[in-house]
Formats: structure tokens, C-alpha cells, sequence
């Protein structure tokens, strides 16, 4: 079985386009954005949006993951 980056490209566009990871990712990217300026745009703010965004995308994951079928991903 060879490795088609065709097919592997196309299962990571189906992961990031589906509903159950979407929604969680945007809602952390707004929160995040949100969290930047409404703190001051300083570096420690900046920080804090950086890991409320990467708590978004690990729940967007976690989410997908879960809702999947068994076997599939």
C-alpha cells in the first residue's frame, strides 16, 4: 500500500471541514481575537489568546474524534 498524498490531503480537508471540529475552532479563534483586544494587546495578552486558540483547536479535535465511526477518521 503505497502512501497517496492525494487521499491523505483530501481526509484532512473532510476532518477540517466538518461541523464537529469547525464550530468548537471558531469559537475559540473569536474568544481569542476577543481576549487580545478587549486586554490591551500587550505580549501577556497575547499569550493568554494564543492558549484559549489552541484550547479551541485541541477541543475541535477531541470533538471530531468523538463523533467519528469506529475505524473511521
Amino acid at each position: 500500500m503505497a502512501l497517496d498524498l492525494f487521499d491523505l490531503g483530501g481526509s484532512l480537508i473532510d476532518i477540517v471541514l466538518a461541523r464537529r471540529f469547525l464550530v468548537p475552532f471558531a469559537v475559540g479563534l473569536a474568544i481569542a481575537v476577543a481576549i487580545y483586544y478587549s486586554t490591551g494587546q500587550t505580549p501577556a495578552s497575547a499569550a493568554v489568546a494564543f492558549f484559549v486558540g489552541l484550547a479551541g483547536l485541541v477541543a475541535g479535535v477531541v470533538f471530531r474524534l468523538a463523533g467519528s465511526k469506529p475505524g473511521a477518521l
